[in-house]
C-alpha cells in the first residue's frame, strides 16, 4: 500500500474512533430480491461476469515450476492451467482438438512434460502444441500447427492465477486491476504460498456470500462469540476503485490511534484490509498473511467457495503449522457463521416476505457491488 494511502486510512480511522463515526454513502441502496432467485438474471451474470472478466481460478504457488498443472471447471467450462518447460504460464480449454474429449482429468500435479488424451492419445506439450497423432497417416490434411489447445488469456497477480474464460491471446490485466495492484503488490503476496486450500458449498446465491464480506455492520451480532471482541462496532474506511473496492475493518486496538504521536504506525496493526476484485474475489490482508476467497455461482440458490491462506513461506515445522492452523481456524469459523446466515437469507428470499432489501449508508460496499454488476451487464467490458 502506498504510504499516502496508508496515512489517509489511519487519519480517517483516527477521526472515526474519536467521533464514534464511520464512512458512509450519501444514501441507502434498495435491491430487488428477485435478482437472487431469478434464473434469467443468473444466466446473464454467468455469461458476462464469468466469461468476459478475469476470474481467479487457482493459486500461483500450485503452478510455480515447469511441469506443474491444474484443472478447473468454471461453471461447466473445463480449464487447464500449465507451467511449460520454458517457464510460461498457460491457460487452455481442457478439451482435446480431435474429438472433444476432456484432456486432463486429475485436479492437478507436477513434473509433467506432455498431455495425452485418454481417448485416442493425441499428445500435446505443456505449451499446448499438438505433438503426436497415433496412426497419423489416417489424418491426411490435418495441420498440427492449427490443432493446438485453445488458449485463454491468463495472468498471475497477488499469489493467484486469473483467467479470462473466453478464447484469445491478450487482455489488459494491468488496466483492469488498476490501482488495486499497487496496494496488493506492496504486501508481497506474489511471493506467498498456499496453505490449507478448501472448497465449500453453500446453499445461497453467490451474491449473498460476497455481500457478507463487504460490510462490518453484522460483526457485533453475527460473530459475537468468535471475532467480534477483536473489532470495533461498525467502523469502516471504504474506497471505491470501480469496479473493485478496498475496505478497512478496524480492530479495538485502533482506539490507540487517538493517542498516537504518528510514529511507527502500520495499517495492518490496526485492522484487516479487505480487497474486493470484481466480480467475485475477496482478499483479506491480515497482520502476517492473507486469505483469498473465490465465490462462484452454482445455480440460483447455491454457490461454491474456493479459498486458502497465502503465507510468507512454507510451513515446514510443527510450530509454524500450529500457528497457521490457529489463524485458519479463526477465519473459517467466522466464515461458517456467515455461510449459515447466508443460507437463512436465501430461504428468506424464497419466502416472499420482502420484495426488496436495503443496504444502509455504512453498507456502501454492497451498493457499489450491485452498481458495478448492473453496469457490467448493461455494457461490454473493455479489454
Amino acid at each position: 500500500m502506498k504510504p499516502a494511502t496508508a496515512s489517509d486510512w489511519l487519519d480517517r480511522t483516527r477521526r472515526h474512533m474519536a467521533a464514534g463515526s464511520t464512512d458512509m454513502a450519501d444514501q441507502v441502496t434498495r435491491i430487488d430480491t428477485a435478482r437472487y432467485v431469478d434464473p434469467v438474471r443468473l444466466a446473464a451474470e454467468e455469461s458476462t461476469l464469468f466469461r468476459r472478466y478475469p476470474v481467479a481460478v487457482s493459486f500461483a504457488s500450485k503452478l510455480a515450476k515447469p511441469g506443474d498443472y491444474v484443472t478447473h471447471d468454471l461453471l461447466d467450462l473445463p480449464l487447464l492451467l500449465t507451467r511449460d518447460q520454458g517457464g510460461r504460464l498457460n491457460a487452455f480449454l481442457n478439451v482435446c482438438r480431435h474429438r472433444g474429449a476432456k484432456l486432463v482429468w486429475e485436479r492437478g500435479g507436477c513434473g509433467r512434460r506432455a498431455l495425452v488424451c485418454p481417448y485416442h492419445a493425441w499428445t500435446y506439450d505443456m505449451a499446448g502444441a499438438l505433438r503426436g497423432i497415433p496412426h497419423e497417416d489416417g489424418f491426411a490434411g490435418v495441420d498440427r500447427a492449427t490443432r493446438g489447445l485453445v488458449r485463454l488469456p491468463v495472468a498471475e497477480a497477488f499469489g493467484l492465477v486469473f483467467v479470462v474464460p473466453s478464447p484469445g491471446e491478450a487482455y489488459d490485466f494491468d488496466g483492469f486491476l488498476g490501482g488495486i495492484r499497487d496496494d496488493l503488490d506492496s504486501f508481497g503476496l506474489g511471493d506467498h504460498v498456499l496453505y490449507d486450500e478448501r472448497e465449500i458449498g453453500v446453499a445461497a446465491n453467490w451474491k449473498v456470500v460476497v455481500e457478507g464480506g463487504l460490510e462490518t455492520y453484522h460483526v457485533r451480532h453475527a460473530h459475537r462469540t468468535t471475532i467480534a471482541p477483536m473489532f470495533t462496532d461498525n467502523v469502516i474506511v471504504a474506497d471505491r476503485l470501480d469496479p473493485h473496492m478496498r475496505l478497512f475493518f478496524t480492530k479495538q486496538v485502533a482506539q490507540d490511534l487517538t493517542r498516537s504521536d504518528g510514529t511507527r504506525l502500520s495499517v495492518r496493526d490496526y485492522g484487516n484490509l479487505l480487497y474486493f476484485i470484481f466480480p467475485n474475489l475477496l482478499i483479506l490482508v491480515q497482520p502476517d498473511h492473507a486469505t483469498a476467497m473465490i465465490v462462484l455461482p452454482d445455480g440460483t440458490d447455491a454457490c461454491r467457495i474456493h479459498g486458502g491462506a497465502l503465507i510468507p513461506q512454507p510451513a515446514e515445522t510443527p510450530k509454524a503449522r500450529a500457528h497457521w492452523d490457529r489463524n485458519v481456524k479463526i477465519f473459517w469459523d467466522a466464515l461458517d457463521e456467515d455461510f449459515q446466515m447466508a443460507q437463512a437469507i436465501q430461504r428468506g428470499f424464497r419466502s416472499g416476505a420482502n420484495s426488496h432489501l436495503t443496504f444502509g449508508r455504512f453498507e456502501q460496499g454492497c451498493g457499489w457491488f450491485h452498481d458495478s454488476m448492473d453496469r457490467a451487464l448493461a455494457a461490454e467490458p473493455s479489454a
